[in-house]
Protein backbone atom coordinates (compact mmCIF):
# COMPACT_ATOMS: atom_id res chain seq x y z
CA UNK A 1 0.00 0.00 0.00
CA UNK A 2 1.43 3.50 -1.33
CA UNK A 3 0.85 6.93 0.90
CA UNK A 4 -1.27 7.91 -1.51
CA UNK A 5 -3.73 4.90 -0.71
CA UNK A 6 -3.50 5.75 2.64
CA UNK A 7 -4.01 9.40 2.27
CA UNK A 8 -7.15 8.60 0.19
CA UNK A 9 -8.50 6.10 2.68
CA UNK A 10 -7.99 9.07 5.18
CA UNK A 11 -9.42 11.68 3.54
CA UNK A 12 -12.69 9.37 3.02
CA UNK A 13 -12.69 8.53 6.90
CA UNK A 14 -12.48 12.20 7.74
CA UNK A 15 -15.34 13.20 4.51
CA UNK A 16 -17.90 10.82 6.31
CA UNK A 17 -17.24 11.80 9.91
CA UNK A 18 -17.86 15.67 9.09
CA UNK A 19 -20.54 14.51 6.85
CA UNK A 20 -22.40 13.34 9.87
CA UNK A 21 -21.60 16.65 12.67
CA UNK A 22 -21.71 14.87 16.01
CA UNK A 23 -23.26 16.87 18.54
CA UNK A 24 -20.58 19.20 20.20
CA UNK A 25 -20.74 20.43 23.39
CA UNK A 26 -18.84 22.97 25.38
CA UNK A 27 -17.76 22.01 29.15
CA UNK A 28 -16.45 24.44 32.18
CA UNK A 29 -15.19 24.39 34.97
CA UNK A 30 -17.23 26.40 37.72
CA UNK A 31 -16.63 27.53 40.73
CA UNK A 32 -19.20 26.98 43.46
CA UNK A 33 -18.96 29.75 45.76
CA UNK A 34 -18.93 32.55 43.46
CA UNK A 35 -20.51 31.12 40.30
CA UNK A 36 -17.66 31.53 37.91
CA UNK A 37 -16.05 29.91 35.46
CA UNK A 38 -12.00 28.83 36.20
CA UNK A 39 -9.51 30.37 34.71
CA UNK A 40 -6.24 30.00 33.91
CA UNK A 41 -3.96 32.97 32.92
CA UNK A 42 -7.52 35.04 32.98
CA UNK A 43 -8.98 32.77 30.23
CA UNK A 44 -11.77 30.60 31.18
CA UNK A 45 -11.23 27.13 31.34
CA UNK A 46 -13.62 25.69 28.45
CA UNK A 47 -12.77 22.26 26.45
CA UNK A 48 -14.83 21.26 23.63
CA UNK A 49 -15.81 17.79 22.93
CA UNK A 50 -18.62 15.40 22.01
CA UNK A 51 -18.37 13.25 25.34
CA UNK A 52 -18.95 15.78 27.91
CA UNK A 53 -19.23 13.04 30.37
CA UNK A 54 -15.48 11.81 30.19
CA UNK A 55 -14.64 15.48 30.25
CA UNK A 56 -16.20 16.06 32.93
CA UNK A 57 -14.64 13.54 35.06
CA UNK A 58 -11.36 14.03 34.10
CA UNK A 59 -11.72 18.20 35.59
CA UNK A 60 -13.35 16.95 38.81
CA UNK A 61 -10.49 14.39 39.24
CA UNK A 62 -8.34 15.47 42.46
CA UNK A 63 -10.80 18.20 43.11
CA UNK A 64 -13.01 18.87 45.98
CA UNK A 65 -16.91 18.31 44.56
CA UNK A 66 -18.12 20.70 47.53
CA UNK A 67 -16.15 23.32 45.86
CA UNK A 68 -15.98 23.03 42.16
CA UNK A 69 -18.86 21.95 39.44
CA UNK A 70 -18.98 21.14 35.96
CA UNK A 71 -20.99 22.82 33.21
CA UNK A 72 -22.42 21.47 30.05
CA UNK A 73 -23.46 23.69 27.41
CA UNK A 74 -25.00 22.07 23.98
CA UNK A 75 -23.01 23.55 21.00
CA UNK A 76 -25.31 24.18 17.79
CA UNK A 77 -23.23 23.96 14.46
CA UNK A 78 -23.62 27.01 12.33
CA UNK A 79 -24.87 26.18 9.23
CA UNK A 80 -22.96 28.00 6.01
Amino acid sequence: MTMLNRLASFADATERAVARQPLRYAVHLVERETGRPHCVAGIPLTVFTCDPAEVGTELMRNRDPMKWDILVERRIPKEI
